[in-house]
């Protein structure tokens, strides 16, 4: 019985030291744990970082693609743009042969504001049109019947009727 004994007790020996062993590798294993998910919320917060600087970066490009589309445009006649604040007569000798020019602090208030990327007719209804502002020739017609009725403005080629001036004016009889 004595040997019996003496063997379990060094068998249990053995399994404490396993037992010691196995806990020293657990509360490794757990500090290591402990590291990885500190890590890790580390880099979640770097992340969200990196998420807010792409969103406001977003909306940053957004902002500024709204501003490089948008133009602006009135119509009238010329009374109605000068009683608006958009036009002055110039120029002329005694009242006679002045023009119309677009007013140095125009109201732009009266000003419709258009997206140019969508925006590529104006009605306008009238029996005559002109433009005021400076747009190239080839980027834009008015279209109606000939001769009696101006139905709309159609802008062929915007990016190059819009590059020269944001603002166009109209104007109509």
């Amino acid at each position: 019985m004595g040997a019996r004994l003496k063997n379990a007790n060094v068998k249990i020996a053995e399994l404490q030291k396993m037992i010691d062993r196995l806990n020293s590798q657990l509360e490794e294993k757990d500090g290591q744990i402990a590291d990885l998910k500190a890590q890790l919320e580390k880099m979640n917060v770097e992340l969200s970082g990196v998420k807010t600087t792409l969103d406001e970066s977003k909306q940053e490009s957004a902002a500024k693609t709204d501003k490089i589309n948008t133009a602006f445009y009135a119509s009238g006649t010329s009374k109605e743009l000068i009683k608006q604040g958009v036009l002055t007569k110039e120029g002329g000798f005694i009242g006679i042969g002045k023009s119309n020019k677009l007013k140095d602090n125009f109201n732009k208030g009266y000003f419709t504001k258009v997206d140019i990327s969508t925006t590529t007719e104006i009605t306008l209804i009238c029996k005559k049109a002109k433009l005021l502002t400076t747009h190239p020739s080839g980027s834009y017609k008015f279209e109606g019947e000939q001769g009696k009725k101006v139905d709309k403005l159609t802008i062929t080629n915007p990016e190059d009727f819009w590059g020269v001036d944001k603002y166009l004016v109209i104007i109509t009889e």
